[in-house]
């Protein structure tokens, strides 16, 4: 009996080891955690977007976390594609250098996947990019086409 309580305990450790390099205040997590929980900014980027503060969340692309940054540039692409915020010269300046940053957004989904990854990476719309696809729904779902 006391091998499989050993086994068990090291098993339910795992997932604290793996949560040890991520700041949850710089993650972006659509369905992190058992409850599959939004994090802290996607959860403050999407009351902002409920709110209609666009300008705050244009203002994110100045930010030095990269976990703003990114939720930012995917926001403000979608309004100036829908053509519900005119971006200015600088704010597409900032979309380019985000698009070319390697600094390091802490990502999380469901229980156990927690993982850092260069902003420019998280930003690749590729099929590949499992966190873009979780990103485009979330914009499905929460900016109005």
């Amino acid at each position: 009996m006391r091998i499989p309580i050993i086994i068990l305990t090291l098993l339910l450790s795992l997932n604290g080891f793996a949560q040890e390099n991520i700041n949850p205040k710089e993650l972006i997590g659509f369905g992190c955690y058992a409850g599959g929980t939004s994090s802290d900014v996607v959860n403050d980027v999407t009351f902002d977007i409920y709110d209609k503060k666009y300008k705050k969340i244009i203002k994110r692309l100045k930010s030095k976390n990269p976990a703003e940054r990114f939720m930012a540039v995917i926001v403000a692409e979608r309004l100036s594609d829908m053509d519900k915020y005119e971006l200015t010269e600088t704010d597409k300046e900032l979309i380019n250098k985000a698009y070319e940053s390697s600094d390091l957004v802490s990502v999380c989904s469901g229980c156990t996947y927690f993982d850092q990854i260069e902003l420019k990476t998280l930003l690749s719309k590729d099929e590949e990019n499992f966190m873009w696809t979780y990103a485009k729904y979330w914009l499905e779902e929460y900016v109005e086409k």
